[in-house]
């Protein structure tokens, strides 16, 4: 009996090892996803922001501000 209670410890421990090492290898998965996913965003908004400039620009080059 006491055999068969120290192997189901084992067993338990063994999957919470288990579980745990899964779980550590999928925050890192999502870390890297996130950081991908905020160096994309980071450069829309630089596009965006500097095609509203380009156009600000231009506006104003081809007498857009003159007119006001």
């Amino acid at each position: 009996m006491e055999g068969d209670r120290i192997d189901h410890l084992t067993r338990r421990i063994a999957a919470l090892e288990t579980r745990n090492a899964v779980d550590e290898v999928h925050r890192l998965n999502v870390a890297d996803r996130l950081t991908a996913i905020e160096d994309t965003l980071k450069w829309l908004v630089r596009l965006i922001i500097g095609g509203l400039l380009m156009a600000a620009l231009t506006y104003a080059v081809q007498g857009g501000l003159a007119r006001l």
